[in-house]
């Protein structure tokens, strides 16, 4: 019981930032529009080829791939005793917690997705604003909050607890990864903020 009185005002936050999906909707839909005109800019096609790509920093694949891989990596060494120093066990002990953190967040997220059943910004109903379908396995109603985003941020928590001085250049990045899920039109701006 000791963990929920912990983190009591980030559950706090993110039931506020829940029921703000429903009264937040013209913000939504600003930012939707702002950007999906993005193309018709003088820059707008580079920059929309751009975050096209950098969302993919957000995809989870990523980042299992890389913790099994070094978990792998230092398993085997810890096996065949290659390299004999302490901070091994240390970067082995990172990967696996890396995984769960990674896991954990990834398992959280589909789930809220199941439950609320917001429709993507290119499956939504604007006249309807709350056509919202509860508890669906549907993924065009998967779009609170964001799984990219929800990605990227733990994989820049995880970062910044390593490398503590380059903290302000991981949230940025996060950040520009989230951002850019508004961009292609794959969420809205309060999925991201979730």
């Amino acid at each position: 019981m000791s963990i929920f009185k912990t983190i009591k005002f980030e559950l706090l936050i993110l039931v506020l930032i829940t029921l703000s999906i429903f009264a937040s909707f013209n913000l939504d839909l600003f930012f939707y529009s702002y950007f999906i005109n993005l193309s018709d800019w003088a820059n707008g096609v580079f920059l929309k080829e751009f975050f096209s790509e950098i969302t993919k920093l957000g995809s989870s694949s990523w980042y299992f791939s890389i913790t099994i891989i070094g978990f792998v990596i230092f398993y085997v060494n810890n096996k065949l005793q290659i390299i004999k120093t302490k901070s091994v066990k240390n970067l082995s002990n990172f990967f696996i917690s890396s995984f769960v953190y990674i896991l954990t967040v990834g398992i959280i997220t589909q789930i809220m997705k199941h439950v609320v059943g917001r429709p993507r910004p290119n499956h939504t109903d604007f006249e309807d604003v709350f056509s919202f379908q509860y508890f669906t396995m549907e993924s065009n109603f998967h779009s609170f909050p964001s799984g990219h985003s929800s990605t990227i941020f733990i994989v820049c928590f995880i970062l910044v607890s390593v490398l503590p001085k380059l903290k302000h250049f991981f949230y940025f990045l996060a950040s520009i990864v989230a951002i850019s899920r508004v961009i292609v039109s794959a969420h809205f701006l309060t999925d991201i903020v979730a």
